[in-house]
Order: structure tokens, then sequence, then C-alpha cells
């Protein structure tokens, strides 16, 4: 029955995800627009075997380089993730949108399966332009149980202070072209936060077929598992959609 459910889960995100997001159209900037994101992804890995995800966003306007976003994402593993983010950036130039960017989120994820949570604090500092993303910054990570128990998992909080962050992110084409194709390494997933040394690789595209609408299409490669441990096999994510600009 899971695995049934989580390929419909598939079926609805390659038909009718609905996504909207800050840094989807290049030209918009924090604080000039409130934006609500929501899409479905299917994946496959060894611990939670098929399972999908919804995922839902919103971002609010604080001030004219500031803006904050809060998300959920359920997942049909019963794992649960909570993100709130504050975002800032700053054109350096118009030409080939250079732009310096900042970036605290807190990230809490609750693997209800395993009565296990982390809670994670992670900033970085990052440099856009046409061709390439490059951000560079620290995750501080502390692991519990939902309920203690003697016998099960860990007897107290485990904490991982200053782990490096990053995330390389290359453009076959300028940003402002009405596709283009992407090619990414990172630690720092939209709902997950790994370990430096278990990299999380993405490869997708978009399309805009309109002036407000945007197609798109990602495949990401990551580790599968708990807590990070597992290295060896990595897990496979699909996440498609459509986007609009209000």
């Amino acid at each position: 029955m899971k695995k049934i459910f989580a390929i419909l889960c598939s079926v609805f995100t390659l038909t009718s995800a609905y996504a909207f997001k800050r840094d989807t159209f290049p030209d918009i900037k924090p604080g000039e627009h409130s934006t609500v994101e929501f899409h479905t992804e299917y994946g496959f890995n060894d611990v939670w075997s098929h399972h999908g995800n919804f995922d839902l966003s919103a971002t609010v306007p604080i001030h004219k380089h500031f803006d904050m976003e809060a998300g959920i994402q359920l997942s049909t593993a019963n794992v649960y993730t909570l993100n709130v983010e504050l975002n800032t950036k700053f054109l350096l130039t118009k030409k080939h949108q250079r732009e310096l960017y900042f970036k605290a989120r807190f990230l809490p994820r609750f693997i209800v399966r395993a009565r296990a949570c982390e809670f994670n604090l992670a900033f970085g500092l990052g440099y856009r332009q046409d061709y390439v993303d490059i951000l560079i910054g620290t995750n501080i990570r502390m692991m519990d149980e939902l309920r203690r128990k003697e016998d099960y998992h860990m007897n107290e909080m485990i904490a991982e202070t200053f782990y490096p962050a990053y995330s390389l992110e290359v453009f076959a084409r300028p940003i402002a072209c009405n596709w283009n194709i992407s090619a990414r390494i990172t630690n720092l997933g939209e709902w997950q936060i790994e370990r430096m040394w278990n990299p999380i690789f993405s490869l997708g595209g978009r399309y805009d077929p309109a002036e407000h609408w945007r197609v798109m299409l990602r495949v990401d490669c990551k580790p599968a598992g708990m807590f990070n441990m597992t290295a060896a096999f990595f897990a496979i994510n699909g996440i498609a959609g459509v986007a609009y600009t209000f």
C-alpha cells in the first residue's frame, strides 16, 4: 500500500505540482513579493524504500533586502521536517546578474519512525552570477530521541558543532534565459542537511513557456538513512513542478 501511495505521489508531481519560490525567477528580489510553493516528490532508498514527500512553504518580505521563508515537508516514510530561513541578497552589477547573498536557516527534522529528531542551524555566504552559484558556510546539529528509553538508541543528546557547509551550482546558460540546465553539488539540501563528506548531487532543468510560467524538473542523488550515517548507498529523488509568478 505504501509503495502504491508513493507512486501516486510521483504521478501527482509530474502532472499537477504547483510551485512558486523566491529564487525561481532571478528578477524577483527579496522584499518585493510574497511567495507560496507546493510540490510533491518521489524517492527510493534502502532504509525507507519507496516514499513520497509533500512540501509547502511561503516567503514573506521583511525589508527591501530581506525576506523570511517558512515551510514544512510531510513524508510517507513518517518523517517530518520544518524549515525557517532568513535570506538577503544585494545586486553588485546588473551585467551578468552578479549578486552577494546571505542565508540563515533553522531546520528541525522529526524521524518519527525511529523515535528520533535532529535540529540544524546553518549559516552561509554566497556569490551568484550568470553561470555559477557558490555558497560557503557552517552547520550546527543536535540529535536526540523523541521519547527517551534506556534500551533504545542514545542515552544523551549528540551535538555536532560547526561542520562546513557548501554549495556549488553551474548553469549551462545565463540566468535571464528562458530555459536553463544546471548541475549542483551541496550538503545543504532544501529539507536535509548532510555532513560535508556526504554530498547531494542534483541535475535539473527549467523552461519558461510564458511570461508568468515556469516548468521545472530535477533529480537528486543523496545519502540515505537516518542521522546521515550511511554513505555507501545514495537515495534517488525526483521532483517536478510548474511555477507561476503573481
